[in-house]
């Protein structure tokens, strides 16, 4: 377990921070000392503003108490609006992020493609992605991150897309946040196309039955990123964060004393849980 990063989403105490209890500080003072995470996994709810001073300070922060950014989930900016104007807007407010994720030393930055799931993506929508993605690659390929989009909304969901625009941007710094299972269709095909590239990942709650073989899976993929606990329940999220982030660190400490050559055993917890 020594050589994985293991990170808290900051999305898991989105309630506490629209009641106003749970700002980016707090967050990270969770982070270090309740949970005892050094990776940071920031969502942009908690960047009520991009004023480089505000983010130098949340840098600073960081850096005192040893806590590096694993992604920046950027919600608000995607790269597709049907309206050319909204698309333009987008398209300069994601720069901004970018810049943003820069001075925060984030690994990785999260942006989605838009769209929505079950409807076709028209082929302006893909030659736009792509060409973006190129340029938000050019630029965070030369700052040292890598970007991408995340299978939680829209056509990021539908893995024939995904596999689309991933060939066609075809850049080192082009990479996935794989938001475990929750695919559109094609939930194999998925999986493995997200495994092969992720950059980042979110295990969910209701993933933990199976989490272990993915969690193996990356492992044996060599996989670089970090395992990032993401809580969605919006009630007791501190409490429910220590039970799931404590069943995931149980999870990898059986794959450690298994090892990770051979499909994973069934899960000590799935058993407790069944019972």
């Amino acid at each position: 377990m020594k050589d994985m990063k293991i990170a808290v989403a900051s999305y898991s105490f989105h309630s506490a921070m629209y009641a106003g209890t749970c700002d980016v500080f707090n967050y990270l003072n969770l982070l270090k000392y309740r949970y005892r995470a050094e990776w940071a996994d920031i969502w942009t709810g908690y960047l009520p503003n991009l004023d480089e001073d505000f983010l130098k300070k949340i840098r600073g922060f960081m850096d005192r108490e040893g806590i590096q950014l694993a992604n920046l989930c950027v919600d608000g900016p995607h790269l597709w609006m049907d309206d050319p104007e909204e698309r333009a807007a987008h398209r300069v407010q994601m720069l901004e992020y970018i810049k943003a994720a820069d001075i925060l030393g984030a690994k990785s930055v999260r942006i989605d493609f838009g769209g929505t799931e079950g409807y076709t993506m028209p082929d302006e929508a893909f030659e736009y992605i792509v060409k973006t993605y190129q340029e938000y690659c050019g630029i965070c390929g030369d700052l040292g991150m890598k970007i991408g989009p995340e299978n939680h909304w829209g056509w990021d969901r539908v893995p024939a897309y995904l596999e689309k625009v991933k060939n066609a941007v075809d850049h080192p710094a082009y990479g996935h946040l794989y938001h475990l299972g929750n695919f559109y269709d094609n939930h194999e095909q998925g999986e493995a196309l997200a495994l092969s590239y992720a950059m980042h990942t979110h295990i969910h709650a209701d993933s933990m039955p199976y989490a272990k073989e993915v969690i193996r899976k990356l492992k044996n993929l060599g996989y670089d990123g970090a395992y990032s606990v993401e809580h969605h329940s919006g009630k007791l999220e501190v409490e429910r964060v220590d039970w799931q982030l404590a069943t995931m660190r149980g999870l990898i400490a059986e794959l450690d004393a298994e090892g990770y050559d051979e499909p994973a055993q069934p899960a000590f917890f799935n058993g407790v849980y069944l019972k």
